[in-house]
């Protein structure tokens, strides 16, 4: 993630997602009238996130809620051959521990989401993708946060020098794909999104 920018709270009233009556599939009538964000107070500001107590209005009366805004992340599944993913070996802070995971970075505002899957993919695992598709978005952690997570799967991979940012420890590994489900077991898969990444694979990470 490039850093420079601190995330502000979104302005009152300014729709974050589509409502539900507006996606296709989704259901169309609510269970109770939907809630009306009437007030917000940034209590933390980063270029990573920011922290936020929003007030509502809802049919049991104000509500106040802390809301986590950020400005989105992807996440790459990259095969440089079918039987193999590209993971990253990576030092998290916030549970002081290393982890495997599928390469992935925050968005900054105003950068395309595709453009910074490429920008990881070259960062963070050494390799160009000539193209990358989407394959789903979900909401990591949906109780606390409008975090959007976009998933792509690259094609066509070159190897390319990696340029990890300071602080960011972090080394690519190759794996073969029979090895996740013991890499799981192990604990050193552990993240939502190379979870998710085994089952587009169709893997079951949980296979005896």
């Amino acid at each position: 993630m490039k850093a420079g920018f601190v995330l502000s709270t979104p302005p009152i009233l300014a729709p974050i997602h589509p409502p539900l009556a507006t996606r296709r599939g989704g259901p169309t009538v609510p269970p109770v009238p939907d809630p009306s964000r009437t007030g917000a107070r940034t209590l933390f500001a980063s270029p990573r996130f920011s922290l936020a107590a929003e007030t509502f209005a809802t049919d049991d009366g104000p509500v106040e809620r802390p809301v986590i805004h950020h400005p989105g992340a992807v996440a790459v599944i990259a095969q440089p051959d079918p039987a193999s993913i590209v993971l990253v070996r990576q030092y998290r802070y916030p549970i002081r521990r290393w982890t495997l995971e599928i390469p992935a970075g925050t968005r900054v505002p105003g950068e395309p989401a595709e453009a910074t899957a490429h920008r990881e993919l070259r960062e963070e695992a050494g390799y160009a993708a000539a193209r990358l598709d989407e394959v789903v978005r979900f909401f990591p952690a949906v109780g606390v946060s409008d975090e959007e997570l976009i998933v792509y799967r690259a094609f066509a991979l070159s190897e390319v020098p990696p340029a990890p940012e300071h602080g960011e420890l972090v080394a690519r590994e190759v794996v073969r794909l029979a090895d996740l489900p013991r890499l799981v077991r192990e604990g050193l898969v552990c993240d939502a999104k190379t979870l998710i990444a085994c089952t587009l694979l169709g893997i079951d990470p949980y296979r005896s």
